[in-house]
């Protein structure tokens, strides 16, 4: 077993993210991908541009895109956030 998949097993959230919010902001494609991951890894780790943290904080733009996908933020750190869906969903 090679040490980044150790650290990965320790630490599944030390991944890099999986999608990234730009300077759209939070749009239907961008939710739909979002859902698309959830479905298919049942968690995705989502990086904030500073640029759309203009007018909302990181918090605000986390529980949005959480309760437009149906899941729920399980860390929130900086601009960086994961949100975890079951599979079953």
């Amino acid at each position: 077993m090679s040490a980044a998949s150790r650290r990965k097993r320790r630490n599944p959230s030390a991944e890099l993210a999986t999608v990234r919010v730009g300077k759209k902001g939070i749009t239907a494609p961008f939710i739909e991908e979002v859902s698309k991951n959830l479905k298919k890894r049942g968690k995705v780790r989502v990086k904030i541009l500073k640029t759309v943290l203009g007018d909302h904080t990181a918090k605000e733009i986390a529980e949005n895109l959480a309760e437009a996908t149906g899941s729920t933020v399980v860390q929130l750190r900086g601009h960086t956030f994961t949100l975890r869906k079951s599979k079953k969903s």
